[in-house]
């Protein structure tokens, strides 16, 4: 006679491959979940990464957003589990044994399941995430500042989410055993999700909302300011609501919504659309997670490619690789001195330039933001100085002209600037020379581009006629001028040693007066202490010769293309690298509930083809009607993702400057090419699925 542990064991091995499914599910859980939090807390990452930033609150709500689809996940693989162990439960109820034993059996064994489980996805996630380091290393930057080093604080965050996985899984086993009905509980696999008749009118209603809940949700923000001067409340990211609800309506009217226009076309597929009816609730559920899984898949690649363009050198056009601006009165370096070095290290400096210009004070309108949430018109009456540029100068300097009649002034933009809120390019109306207090009225005539001189200034650096120059400058000191030095080397991806060099001289020789913030002014500055104020950016910076991570904060640093391209680009490789692991775990965690959801297909339905069989269906019909319902299940959540997450990523480019640049254009065909990537990723799964559910069913 068998005892009831043997018993237990002997269904236990009989259905050994719920249990590996559901410990494969909690271990790949944990292992993604760990791994990222390993990499993204570690020392490594947290020191690039900036105090609230935005990157710092993308990872932040992706990886939130991400744990509760692997929870979710798991989740179902649980109910898939419980599904099968009603069928034990239910044997041994029937066989008189009382319920309290069987409890603490049921709890002894999810819990030993979900520990061994969760246990081994926290210890395989130091490899994982050591191994994808080095796997970005080889494609991005492999420097000593970016060596992998594990955070303390990550193992607790994984943890964490290991602990909270299996308290879920505790409460799920919580609510299958109080199920006290023997009849419920031997039933509890073979219970349809029916619904109720679908109308046909869900489906455009659930598009519509889709697109209007995205439209509205980005684009309300950005007309609110623009259109109300006001900023929109937070209650605008509601109107992502409507666009989910879009997705479950969309997804509802597929799986539940019968089409009879083709009656012979309707019993053909009769056995098929009833199967998948018959499951509706939660292939719809189901497929919405994976869905929105997609969306935050492709969302976090888009934003890489964002990052990945902002450190690349190609758009340099109007831009000179080597700039230098700093007081007169500074013991700047020599022409000759620049050249010298540019010979030690093998480099060959061509259209060398030094000019002068002068920081002048402006008076200007600009847009403020009260605490109301208001944006209101301000006009900015000598407020502060910025960087004024003969026209000869910037002829000789950038060698384009500018053409600037008397009297008026032309503003300096960066290669493809686009004007925003705060700041308008036609706003400067009057400048002043800050010794004698001489003032002229300036008309705006247009912009002009360049890559170097727009970070000299704030707001804006500006071109003036030279004879208005000469007659602004008369009798101004030289602590309200500046020099000027541009020039250009024949192999600028070749003269990294060069400009570091360079760097450490410039700094060497520069005094403890030019170390200061970026936002620095001397006038404003003057202002406050002769109004007994405080300056906000008073203060000193502790530069060294070979920090050259200083280009935000400094506002003498020296403008090298390639030491800022090759700076930021170790700081942008940990952007990139965030977002290409949210990917790998979205699309994992998508592409793990598609197939256990395929799976669970063949293995519930297994009776329903065995009458097929009985009733003369023959093997090729069952094939079909097996390969309509897995192909349901993959192609429409596939599809929809992709598209709600090029839709959001096209309308978010649109909303934020109102054009779509080059390079958001190529970022799109970029995002469209990954899109069948994964689509591909996902017909491979399905050929896989489609195997196995074949040896289940068949």
């Amino acid at each position: 006679m068998m005892t009831r542990s043997e018993l237990f064991a002997k269904l236990r091995e009989k259905n050994r491959g719920q249990y590996r499914m559901l410990a494969f599910c909690i271990f790949l859980s944990v292992l993604l979940i760990g791994a990222f939090a390993l990499m993204y807390f570690g020392p490594t990452v947290q020191d690039f990464l900036p105090e609230g930033g935005d990157t710092r609150k993308m990872a932040g709500l992706l990886m939130g957003a991400t744990a509760v689809g692997c929870a979710i996940f798991t989740l179902y693989a649980s109910l898939l589990f419980f599904r099968y162990k009603s069928r034990e439960y239910g044997i041994f109820l029937a066989l008189g044994e009382k319920k309290r034993n069987l409890d603490r059996m049921l709890f002894r064994e999810l819990f030993s399941l979900a520990a061994s489980a969760s246990l081994a996805g926290l210890a395989a996630a130091v490899p994982a995430s050591w191994l994808i380091w080095k796997l970005f290393e080889l494609f991005l930057v492999s420097t000593d500042d970016m060596a992998y080093r594990l955070g303390i604080r990550g193992f607790a965050i994984g943890a964490g989410f290991a602990f909270a996985l299996v308290l879920l899984l505790g409460i799920a086993g919580f609510r299958f055993i109080r199920r006290t009905d023997i009849i419920k509980i031997l039933r509890t696999s073979h219970q349809p999700e029916m619904v109720k008749k679908i109308p046909g009118w869900t489906l455009p209603a659930g598009a519509v909302m889709v697109v209007l809940g995205i439209i509205l949700a980005l684009g309300i923000p950005q007309m609110s300011v623009y259109l109300l001067g006001k900023s929109a409340p937070p209650a605008t990211n509601l109107f992502y609501i409507p666009a989910v609800a879009g997705i479950y309506l969309i997804l509802l009217n597929i799986v539940g919504g019968g089409r009879k226009k083709n009656r012979k076309r309707f019993y053909r597929n009769m056995v098929s659309v009833s199967l998948m009816r018959f499951s509706a609730r939660s292939t719809t559920r189901n497929m919405c997670v994976i869905v929105l899984l997609l969306f935050a898949c492709l969302f976090a690649f888009s934003f890489g490619l964002t990052y990945f363009d902002s450190g690349s050198l190609g758009a340099m056009e109007n831009t000179r690789g080597f700039a230098m601006h700093y007081p007169s009165g500074e013991n700047r370096l020599t022409e000759k001195e620049i050249f010298d070095t540019a010979e030690q290290y093998g480099v060959k400096i061509r259209d060398y330039a030094e000019d002068c210009a002068a920081d002048l004070v402006i008076s200007y309108n600009t847009t403020d933001y009260t605490e109301d949430g208001d944006y209101v018109a301000v006009d900015v009456d000598n407020a502060k100085t910025a960087l004024f540029l003969s026209e000869t100068a910037f002829q000789k300097l950038t060698g384009r002209k500018a053409e600037v009649e008397p009297g008026t002034y032309r503003t300096v933009t960066a290669p493809g600037y686009k004007e925003n809120i705060w700041e308008h390019v036609d706003s400067l109306y009057r400048a002043a020379n800050p010794d004698t207090g001489r003032e002229k009225e300036l008309v705006f005539a247009g912009t002009v581009e360049d890559g170097n001189l727009p970070l000299m200034s704030e707001p804006y650096t500006y071109v003036i006629d030279s004879g208005d120059y000469e007659e602004l400058t008369e009798g101004l000191s030289r602590i309200w001028t500046e020099q000027l030095t541009m020039f250009d080397v024949d192999d600028l991806e070749g003269s990294y040693p060069f400009a570091k060099a360079l760097y450490a001289m410039y700094v060497e020789r520069a005094s403890e007066e030019t170390f200061v913030m970026a936002l620095y002014d001397r006038w404003e500055e003057e202002r406050a202490r002769e109004a007994g104020q405080e300056y906000g950016y008073s203060g000193r910076l502790d530069v060294d010769p070979d920090d050259t991570g200083l280009f935000d904060e400094w506002k003498y640093v020296p403008d090298f293309k390639i030491v800022y391209s090759q700076d930021i680009l170790q700081s942008i490789s940990v952007y990139v690298m965030l977002c290409l692991y949210i990917f790998i775990i979205t699309l994992a965690a998508a592409a793990v509930m598609t197939y256990v959801r395929g799976i669970s297909v063949a293995a519930d339905n297994r009776e329903v083809f065995l009458s097929l069989r009985k009733l003369g269906a023959d093997v090729s019909y069952q094939r079909w009607v097996l390969k309509s319902q897995l192909a349901k299940i993959f192609i429409y959540p596939g599809v929809l993702g992709c598209m709600v997450g090029m839709l959001f990523v096209l309308v978010q480019n649109w909303t934020n400057d109102r054009r779509y640049t080059a390079s958001e254009i190529k970022n799109l065909c970029i995002l469209g090419g990954v899109c069948i990537l994964v689509l591909v990723f996902f017909y491979v799964i399905y050929r896989n699925v489609k195997k196995k559910a074949e040896e289940i069913v068949l």
